[in-house]
């Protein structure tokens, strides 16, 4: 037999048994057609950290953009809505000095929030999830200022999840 054919069968064979592992999955968004534009309204804080509503929304409305799925648009215009309430901050100590042991010299922030996806004219709710963006930090000083820098890493990765959980949902 050719070698040339032998390769191209033995090619078609390998990419046949790998398909069924891939049935139903697809690339890229799987929003319907018809959903092209976002409006983001500021988050809503129940946290008790001020302006982390501002950083949180800040950095999803520029993870959109980065993302380019979805573009931003004023309400009236919008295809769809994201509502999110940022529900809490929890801090956990991850590392402690050699010579003091009760005080952490480290810090894992995790910012919760809980997010609608809906459309907006219908306000049919397409998704609905809780999700956490986390950031570590080491703590020198104030722990209030410390924590504060480590807000906008925080945010960041909570608008990572949140546009990933909005676009990339398997469907």
């Amino acid at each position: 037999m050719n070698i040339k054919l032998i390769k191209t069968v033995t090619g078609f064979i390998m990419t046949a048994m790998m398909m069924p592992g891939c049935v139903g999955y697809q690339f890229g968004s799987s929003l319907p057609d018809d959903i092209k534009t976002i409006f983001v309204p500021n988050f809503v804080n129940q946290c008790k950290e001020p302006l982390i509503e501002v950083e949180a929304t800040n950095a999803t409305i520029a993870e959109f953009q980065r993302d380019g799925t979805l573009k931003i648009s004023e309400k009236d215009h919008a295809d769809v809505i994201l509502e999110c309430t940022l529900t809490q901050i929890v801090l956990e100590p991850l590392r402690y000095d050699r010579q003091d042991k009760l005080t952490p010299n480290e810090y894992r922030l995790r910012l919760h929030a809980s997010f609608v996806f809906k459309r907006a004219r219908s306000h049919e709710v397409l998704s609905e999830e809780s999700v956490t963006g986390e950031s570590t930090f080491i703590f020198t000083g104030n722990l209030t200022s410390a924590k504060r820098g480590a807000i906008p890493d925080a945010s960041e990765d909570l608008a990572k999840r949140i546009v990933e959980s909005v676009v990339e949902t398997w469907w």
